[in-house]
C-alpha cells in the first residue's frame, strides 16, 4: 500500500490496498467442487417438501381433484441491492422508472442510507440540530410501496467522514450522548418499516468514538475498546426496537493484507479479531443478531476461500450476511491478460459463483450487491449504446437467471389426489395458493414456508 494513503482520512484507504494475504491460498479445492457442494447445500438448506391438504369447506372431507395454483410471492432469503430508489425519482425520471421496475423484478431488499454525515449521500445532521431525513425516508417509502424489505445503513460508523464536525467540539461523554440520540431517532422514525440495520460499520479497521482524534488507519483497537461504544449502541437499539435485526458489518476478511510502516494487518488476523469480539459480546449478553462481511475489497477470492471464510464466520453461531458485495474489474487476478469481452465474462462468472456459494451456505441469510450500476447497460463498457440506461445488462440477466428462474419458484398448477393432497418441493418463502374445487368455488390464501422441516401439512378449508 502506498504510504501516501496514510493522509487520506476519508475512510477509503482500503481502496488502495492491493497486497494479498496468502494464508488461505494453499491446498484449495477446485472451483467446480466448491460450486457442486454449494448446489447441494441449496437443495438441502433452501428447500423443503410441501404437502397441501385440501378439505371440503362444509364437512372437512378431502377435496379430491381440486386444482391448486401455487405462486411464490417472496423469498425467505434477502436478495438485496443498495441502489434502490425514492418515490420522487420514480415519479420524475422515466429512466429511473424503468430501472426501478427491473430492480423490483430481481431484488426483494434494498439499503436505505442514513449516514450521520457522509456527503456522497444526503447527510442526516451535517449541521447541528438540522436533521434532514427526506431522502432516507423516501427510499423507505418507495421500498414499502413495492413490498421490498429495507436494510438501514448505518446507525454507527466511527470514521471521520461519518461523524459530524460539530460533534467533536464536545467532550467524549457528550459525544456518546449525541450518538445515542442520532441512533434512537433513526430507529424511532422508521419503526415497523425497517427491520434490519447495520448497527456498527467497520469497527475492525476504525477507532472507537473516543479515539477518533488519534485515528491512524488501520486503527486496530482491542476488543474492550471496541465495546466501549458497540455495547451501548446495541443496548440503545434494542431498547428502541427489540424486534429488529441488528448486524455488525466489516470488510477485509477474505484476502486483504495491509502494511503500514511497522503495522501489518491480514485478513486472517481480522477474522480472528471478529470472532473474539463476538465471543466477548456473547459472554456479556449483548451479541448482535448477525455478522456481515462486505466481500468487496481487493482481489477476487477463489471459490474455496469464500467458502472457508463463511465457515469461519459461521463458527460464531450467528447468521452471516454478505452486506456490501461488488466485483470491480480491478480485482480480477488476470485482468491485464483478458480482452474486454473475456473480462466481462470473468466478472459475471465470479458474481454468480459468489451468489451460489453464499446461497448454498446454511449460515448465510442475506446478500446485498452494493452499487449495482453494472446491472444496467450504461454501466457496461461493452454496451452498444450509453443511451440505453434503462436496459438490463448481461450481469443483470445472469443474476436474474439464478435468483428468479432457478431459486424462485415459478407459478405451478397441481391437482389434489384422492386424499386431497398436493405435493411439491419449494424454496423457503411466502406463497399465494389459489384452490379451485370441482364445484367451482375458489379460495385464495397465503402461506409461509421456511425452517428445517422437510414436510409441511396445511389444511385449506
Amino acid at each position: 500500500m502506498d504510504q501516501s494513503a496514510q493522509t487520506d482520512v476519508s475512510g477509503n484507504e482500503w481502496m488502495n490496498v492491493r497486497s494479498v494475504d496468502r494464508t488461505l491460498l494453499d491446498r484449495l479445492r477446485p472451483r467446480q467442487d466448491v460450486l457442486a457442494e454449494a448446489k447441494e447445500g441449496i437443495e438441502k438448506h433452501r428447500k423443503c417438501d410441501l404437502t397441501l391438504r385440501v378439505a371440503d369447506a362444509t364437512n372437512a372431507k378431502p377435496a379430491a381433484g381440486a386444482i391448486l395454483t401455487i405462486e411464490q410471492i417472496d423469498h425467505a432469503f434477502d436478495f438485496g441491492c443498495s441502489s434502490g430508489f425514492t418515490l420522487q425519482q420514480v415519479r420524475d425520471d422515466p429512466v429511473k422508472q424503468a430501472r426501478a421496475a427491473l430492480f423490483a423484478d430481481l431484488f426483494n431488499c434494498t439499503s436505505a442510507k442514513c449516514y450521520w454525515d457522509e456527503c456522497w449521500h444526503q447527510p442526516i445532521e451535517q449541521h447541528q440540530g438540522v436533521r434532514v431525513t427526506r431522502t432516507f425516508l423516501d427510499e423507505i417509502d418507495w421500498a414499502v410501496a413495492n413490498n421490498i424489505r429495507v436494510r438501514g445503513h448505518p446507525l454507527v460508523w466511527t470514521v471521520p467522514k461519518a461523524i459530524p464536525q460539530w460533534v467533536r467540539k464536545y467532550p467524549y461523554e457528550k459525544q456518546l450522548q449525541l450518538m445515542e440520540h442520532n441512533l434512537r431517532s433513526l430507529i424511532q422514525c422508521t419503526k415497523g418499516r425497517v427491520k434490519l440495520w447495520d448497527l456498527v460499520n467497520e469497527m475492525l479497521w476504525e477507532p472507537s468514538l473516543r479515539n477518533l482524534p488519534s485515528r491512524n488507519w488501520p486503527h486496530i483497537e482491542s476488543t474492550e475498546e471496541m465495546l466501549t461504544y458497540i455495547e451501548p449502541a446495541i443496548e440503545w437499539a434494542r431498547d428502541e426496537d427489540p424486534t429488529s435485526t441488528f448486524v455488525l458489518n466489516d470488510y477485509g476478511l477474505e484476502l486483504n493484507l495491509v502494511k503500514m510502516g511497522d503495522v501489518t494487518v491480514t485478513a486472517t488476523q481480522q477474522r480472528k479479531r471478529y470472532r473474539d469480539l463476538i465471543e466477548q459480546m456473547q459472554k456479556r449478553g449483548c451479541a448482535p443478531d448477525a455478522i456481515g462481511t462486505q466481500m468487496h475489497d481487493g482481489t477476487w477470492a477463489p471459490a474455496d476461500v469464500l467458502k472457508k471464510v463463511l465457515d469461519e464466520l459461521a463458527s460464531t453461531g450467528l447468521p452471516v450476511q454478505i452486506s456490501e458485495f461488488w466485483a470491480h474489474d480491478g480485482g480480477c487476478p488476470h485482468q491485464q491478460e483478458l480482452s474486454p469481452e473475456a473480462l466481462r465474462d470473468a466478472r459475471i462468472e465470479y458474481i454468480t459463483d459468489c451468489y451460489t456459494i453464499a446461497f448454498g451456505h446454511p449460515a448465510v441469510n442475506h446478500f446485498t450487491y452494493w452499487g449495482g450500476g453494472e446491472f444496467y447497460e450504461d454501466g457496461d463498457p461493452l454496451a452498444k449504446s450509453y443511451k440505453t440506461a434503462w436496459l438490463p445488462s448481461k450481469v443483470y440477466h445472469a443474476v436474474h437467471d439464478l435468483v428468479r428462474k432457478q431459486w424462485w419458484k415459478p407459478g405451478t398448477e397441481l391437482t389434489a389426489d384422492a386424499d386431497g393432497h398436493a405435493r411439491l418441493r419449494v424454496g423457503h418463502g411466502r406463497y399465494r395458493v389459489c384452490v379451485k374445487r370441482k364445484g367451482g368455488n375458489i379460495t385464495t390464501t397465503e402461506i409461509d414456508v421456511r425452517g428445517k422441516a422437510s414436510s409441511i401439512d396445511l389444511d385449506l378449508v
